[in-house]
């Protein structure tokens, strides 16, 4: 009887069933890069507030 075989083929397809599965559940709603709110900020950008 061929257990062995069988049960590291089921492995392995596992495995790789797996790993498509983690590549593919990947959430898009939120952006990868978020800026840090205690950096400082550009020196071109202004805050928009009363003009004195």
């Amino acid at each position: 009887m061929a257990i062995r075989p069988l049960i590291f083929g089921i492995l392995f397809v596992s495995v790789f069933v797996v790993i498509i599965l983690s590549i593919i559940w990947v959430d898009t709603s939120h952006p990868i890069h978020q800026p840090d709110p205690l950096s400082p900020t550009a020196p071109g950008a202004a805050q928009p507030g009363p003009v004195q």
